[in-house]
């Protein structure tokens, strides 16, 4: 089979053209059966005054107010046995408003499909019908005009009328019922059920006819003879519905008004003439003048039936072909039949092109031409559309492509001919689309129709290729049904979205290593917040002890290794101070240093603490999360209270140690990290061994390098010293100008044995200045309550020689904090700031040591 035989026809391709496209000026409506709006195309929208998205929602019966559900069942059969219909009718805009219309309805102009009707419209030169019925009232003197409109249920009467039945003729429009009234009072006798009669049939079918009628003059008695009329009415029909009926009211016996007597078969003729699309013209040979002119005749020239009547023929001929017009009758006679494409004159001087078809007839020693002309402006137009919508396809930066059934390649627009194939259109025409564009995933046309019959929108479909210079590139493929005639055909539009694409992917890149910087500076931040709330030593160690410069030394012997530390030692030592000292003295003092208190975290959360977890892990991971090690990486980690730590924990941690590699809860994968690790405790790890509560090799792991911190009460020449520094940085921090101490209260302090060690200084010196009214510092309301402290806690023994075990101490301080601040743990005047703890550390050590807080509320 030839190739072009396979391309749809012009008009296909139009429509084609403009459903893929919706530029058509004209307005589209595709109407079921039941009269719903299922789509509209945007001129539609805008000559209605409807968005394309209200238009949707609407039924045909409220855009034409002629049709009943009845009646567009009787056009929908009538249209079925045609292949389309011309119309011209009214159309009610957004406003409420009606306007002209002309267009065309069917199913074989360009379906979607089978089940709907497409209806193609234009606004036309509003008032047609109100210049026929001008031109009938102007037509005689003394004779007056009339209309009823259904759409409206109103009565227009010309001034003529009026005088008559005795109304303000500057008032042209009547209420129906209103106008009934006025009409049965100046009407005599039974011609009312006359006039009724004539109006109930010209209601149901358009026509012509024709009733004498009697009226009584205005201010005249039963005794005064009425005047007679004669009542000429015509209906005006759409497509489906009379909606107008119009017509003349002349007295009898003036300009002829006398009852025209017509056969029944003449009338049916000349109706049957009237309702054709194309006009008819009865041509006289012997006289060339015109005897009969059907209404699209009047409609195609711009005269009326009256001004045609008669006229010759040199009237409405194509001006510059007069001459060969009247070589038509001899050439008409030998070949009885003639068609040829030709121009019809207007009255307004312009011509329209047609197509005309004459036919001979004799009739006794008469002759006649008859001349069917058909409407070729449109077909011109759909050519000039064609090539006017093609050019604007080829200059489309997308691909459009079209498939028949067989997803064979019909038609291809310049932008994807030059992207898939060095052929030219011709060429490709016929080709398997798969040869084109392989592995592209394309639907069948059954599955795209019941897409659109359920109302469900078909995604796009991405779709890589290669150029034909070998360059990748990303589509957004969409497929639409296009259905014209008997044929089917697929439509492909494609949107090269690499540029986007590869954006978007930059876009997503980015944001991700936006979301890991900003959890890594969340996570950073939290640290840095957790290591302000210690005390702020000013991050020097004070100390004139030589007892303690042995421990610095051994911080300077191990601090440029990447040995484990164990830092031993009583709470409130300063062991955290130690471990910030070997990381700033270290290679890796210029990376992060994350402290983990072991003790403050709950169980189920060490693992996410330490290593981390990926999203969805558990309940309540919803995003992902690095762990304390993954931050310290390239620095230092300090686990304090490492004897806190759970078993399984142990094991896992004795794991990063010698492998150094951590893994996130929810991962299979491994993560290496580079952290030296220091860690601390106030028990005794090895006495935890022998009570199976702390692995022997983690220990050996940690106690690498072992660093004993001693207590305060070991060092007691440092208390002074540490004195005078701790007041300097609270009075500066709080404005004060404290610049001596009294040594009696030096003598006292050097003397206490300080349970809390430094930290325990810190807070009596800070409780001091606060209270300090002069430059001196005021130590002797700490030493009041250390002394009372001595006196009232039987059970706390800090001068005894027995030195009780360090937990049970541990507990009984954390009782006699909870005694003072009435089972207040956190928060201003709580245990935990009496005792300088953090809250979650405090809570912890209860836990573990079964204190219950509400034995000392109340």
């Amino acid at each position: 089979m030839n190739l072009a035989d396979q391309a749809p026809p012009v008009d296909a391709l139009l429509q084609m053209h403009q459903d893929a496209f919706n530029m058509v000026t004209e307005g589209a409506l595709w109407v079921d059966m039941t009269g719903k709006v299922h789509y509209g195309n945007e001129s539609a929208a805008k000559i209605l005054g409807y968005t394309s998205k209200a238009l949707q929602r609407t039924s045909y019966f409220e855009i034409n107010p002629h049709f009943s559900m009845l009646g567009w069942k009787r056009f929908w059969n009538r249209l079925q046995d045609s292949t389309s219909e011309y119309f011209d009718t009214e159309f009610v805009n957004g406003d409420g408003k009606l306007f002209s219309v002309r267009g065309r309805a069917g199913f074989d102009i360009y379906s979607i499909d089978p089940e709907l009707c497409l209806i193609v419209f234009t606004a036309t030169e509003a008032g047609k019908r109100d210049a026929d019925l001008l031109e009938a009232v102007q037509e005689d003197a003394n004779m007056g005009g009339w209309e009823i409109n259904f759409t409206t249920n109103q009565v227009y009467l010309s001034p003529p009328i009026s005088r008559w039945l005795g109304l303000a003729e500057e008032r042209r429009f009547y209420p129906a019922a209103e106008f009934l009234g006025i009409f049965r009072e100046h009407v005599v006798g039974d011609i009312y059920d006359d006039v009724r009669a004539l109006y109930k049939r010209l209601k149901v079918t358009s026509g012509v006819e024709e009733v004498p009628l009697a009226l009584r003059a205005p201010g005249t008695d039963q005794q005064t003879a009425p005047t007679d009329y004669i009542v000429r009415a015509r209906s005006v029909e759409n497509e489906l519905e009379v909606y107008k009926i119009y017509g003349t009211l002349v007295r009898a016996g003036e300009n002829n008004a006398q009852p025209v007597k017509r056969p029944l078969q003449e009338d049916l003729l000349r109706l049957a003439l009237d309702q054709q699309s194309e006009s008819v013209f009865l041509i006289s040979y012997s006289e060339r003048k015109i005897l009969y002119a059907n209404d699209r005749a009047a409609e195609m020239t711009g005269f009326s039936k009256r001004e045609l009547l008669d006229a010759p023929t040199s009237k409405i001929a194509d001006p510059e072909r007069v001459e060969e017009f009247g070589r038509l009758y001899p050439k008409l006679r030998d070949q009885r039949y003639l068609e040829f494409p030709t121009q019809i004159r207007r009255k307004d001087g312009s011509t329209l092109r047609t197509l005309a078809r004459l036919h001979y007839y004799r009739r006794g020693e008469e002759e006649y031409m008859i001349a069917i002309n058909q409407d070729n402006s449109r077909h011109e137009q759909y050519s000039e559309n064609l090539q006017l919508h093609a050019t604007t396809l080829d200059a489309l930066d997308e691909w459009v492509i079209w498939l028949d059934a067989n997803n064979g390649v019909v038609l291809v627009n310049e932008a994807a001919r030059r992207k898939l194939s060095r052929k030219t259109s011709l060429e490709l025409e016929g080709m398997p689309i798969e040869d084109l564009m392989p592995d592209l995933d394309i639907p069948a046309l059954a599955d795209i129709r019941q897409d659109k019959i359920d109302g469900r929108s078909r995604s796009a479909t991405d779709y890589i290729y290669t150029t034909t210079s070998g360059d990748d590139r990303t589509l957004q493929v969409r497929f639409a049904q296009v259905e014209a005639g008997n044929q089917r055909f697929l439509c492909l539009i494609c949107r090269d979205v690499t540029v986007q694409y590869n954006n978007r992917r930059k876009l997503m890149k980015t944001k991700r290593r936006v979301d890991e910087l900003t959890k890594q500076l969340q996570s950073e931040n939290e640290t840095l917040r957790e290591q302000i709330e210690q005390v702020n030593t000013g991050g020097a160690i004070i100390t004139v002890s030589k007892k303690y410069q042995r421990i610095l030394a051994q911080i300077a012997q191990v601090a440029d290794t990447d040995a484990t530390v164990l830092v031993t030692g009583e709470t409130g030592t300063g062991k955290e101070l130690l471990a910030q000292s070997i990381h700033k003295f270290s290679n890796r003092g210029r990376k992060p240093l994350v402290s983990v208190n072991c003790a403050a975290l709950p169980e189920n959360l060490i693992e996410s603490e330490l290593f981390g977890h990926e999203r969805g892990a558990f309940t309540g991971a919803f995003a992902q999360k690095k762990g304390k090690f993954e931050l310290a990486d390239g620095g230092t980690i300090f686990l304090d209270e490492i004897g806190e730590l759970p078993l399984d924990m142990q094991a896992k941690l004795l794991r990063v140690l010698q492998e150094g590699e951590i893994q996130r809860i929810g991962s299979t994968s491994s993560i290496h990290v580079d952290v030296r690790v220091v860690a601390a405790t106030n028990r005794d790890l090895e006495d935890m061994i022998s009570q199976g509560t702390f692995r022997e090799d983690l220990f050996y792991r940690l106690n690498v390098f072992p660093i004993h911190n001693p207590p305060l009460r070991e060092r007691t020449e440092d208390i002074p010293v540490l004195v005078k520094h701790f007041a300097k940085v609270y009075s500066d921090r709080m404005g004060r100008n404290i610049t001596h101490i009294n040594p009696k209260d030096l003598d006292v302090l050097v003397k206490y044995e300080f349970p809390g060690n430094v930290r325990e200084l810190i807070n009596l010196v800070e409780r001091a200045v606060i209270t300090s009214q002069s430059s001196t510092l005021n130590l002797s309301a700490s030493l009041r309550a250390l002394r009372r402290n001595d006196r009232n806690d039987e059970n706390l023994s800090f001068r005894s020689d027995k030195i009780v075990p360090f937990e049970t101490m541990q507990k009984q301080y954390i009782i006699e904090a909870l005694k003072r601040t009435k089972g207040k743990v956190t928060g201003p005047g709580g245990a935990a700031e009496l005792l300088d703890l953090n809250g979650r550390t405090l809570m912890s050590k209860m836990n573990k040591l079964g204190i219950d807080r509400n034995k000392f509320t109340g």
